[in-house]
């Protein structure tokens, strides 16, 4: 089995190794959020702990939560999902390999991913054994697929709003994609992590347009939970049972307390908080937007979801590989390489991420100018 380590993961631990050693590191490597967790929701989780909630749930999640869970789509989306199709799982990666393998018994072993893209896709198609299809995309359509590229496949996992490039589909975009996969014959799984952290119109969950995709989502980037490793995962009707089969051998249940806890981060005061986030997310994305184009990065396109600007760095004369490592150990800025990503001019590419505070983003914009004018 041929796995490729995370890089981002690899930065994060020499960067750890260097602040160990004394140094100071401003982190624009990793996809997580740096608010924190609303006291609400904590508390609740707490309180479930205080009073016995430790028991094995139901393998399909607590019914409250389900509940809660098909609510949000009604109100955010004016899509009804019945609970009964919705699986809260110990974290969405197992929920995204789960719906790998569903689909591709059904479909076929050809499973299909953007590149660049989020690289545990590749990783996770590995590791089931089945056959890679990366899909090229390129800056000049928004890191998006083009009709042609959308073909001779069996299963494609999208993204959006995306990793690592923060592209957004818009309603029309994955109306064309379904009707696209109706006339080629192949199965949508929509990860949906991103949800809620996007800067123009709101996000439109495939299931507008479908009920016969899955769809991934949870509560680690918009509801800033990365740590709790809670997700859900809502599948078609006549895969219920199977994912029921899938949840009760493969996770048992996600974990009980913290099931009650997230029931409060779908109280109208939290989602606000969350909400909230999402401007401040906004305000970063604008200022490194901007002054990554002044320092010489080239970038055309706006990134209009996620946390994350993936920025052309071929003007400096250099790969992104060997920017990022050298950014690392000499202007002590922590940002990843874009071949993390995939192969489709990746070495093009670093991401940086902007899920950090917009002071420490300024002291990093700081660092890589002085540096930039010594290299």
């Amino acid at each position: 089995m041929e796995l490729t380590s995370f890089i981002v993961m690899d930065v994060l631990e020499k960067a750890k190794e260097m602040e160990r050693a004394g140094e100071h590191v401003v982190h624009l490597e990793v996809g997580e959020p740096d608010f924190p967790l609303p006291a609400e929701v904590a508390e609740a989780a707490a309180r479930a702990v205080r009073s016995g909630q430790n028991k094995y749930s139901q393998s399909m999640g607590i019914p409250e939560l389900r509940e809660a869970i098909s609510q949000y789509y009604l109100s955010n989306y004016g899509v009804e999902v019945e609970p009964e199709r919705i699986f809260v799982t110990p974290g969405s990666s197992p929920a995204l390999l789960a719906a790998i393998k569903i689909f591709a018994d059904e479909k076929g072993e050809r499973v299909a991913y953007t590149d660049p893209g989020y690289p545990c896709y590749k990783n996770m198609v590995r590791f089931l054994g089945l056959k890679e299809v990366p899909v090229k995309v390129f800056e000049e359509n928004f890191f998006k697929p083009t009709p042609g590229e959308l073909k001779g496949f069996d299963v494609m996992v999208i993204n959006s709003p995306s990793n690592p490039t923060g592209a957004v589909y818009s309603p029309s975009e994955l109306e064309d994609l379904v009707k696209r996969a109706e006339d080629e014959n192949f199965l949508i799984i929509s990860d949906e992590i991103y949800h809620g952290i996007s800067y123009g119109d709101r996000d439109h969950t495939i299931l507008e347009f479908t009920d016969r995709a899955i769809v991934i989502n949870g509560f680690s980037k918009f509801f800033a939970a990365t740590g709790w490793r809670l997700g859900w995962i809502v599948v078609p009707r006549d895969k219920v049972r199977l994912m029921q089969c899938v949840a009760q051998n493969l996770f048992i249940c996600a974990p009980t307390p913290l099931q009650y806890g997230a029931l409060s981060f779908f109280e109208e005061a939290v989602v606000d908080k969350c909400r909230g986030y999402v401007r401040e997310y906004k305000k970063r994305r604008d200022y490194l937007l901007s002054e990554l184009k002044r320092l010489g990065f080239h970038i055309n396109y706006e990134p209009m979801g996620a946390f994350y600007i993936f920025a052309d760095i071929s003007g400096f004369g250099t790969d992104g590989f060997s920017f990022s490592m050298r950014a690392l150990s000499e202007a002590k800025v922590a940002i990843t390489p874009g071949v993390d990503f995939g192969s489709n001019m990746t070495q093009r590419y670093v991401r940086f991420s902007y899920a950090n505070s917009l002071e420490n983003i300024k002291t990093a914009v700081e660092r890589l100018s002085e540096w930039l004018k010594r290299s």
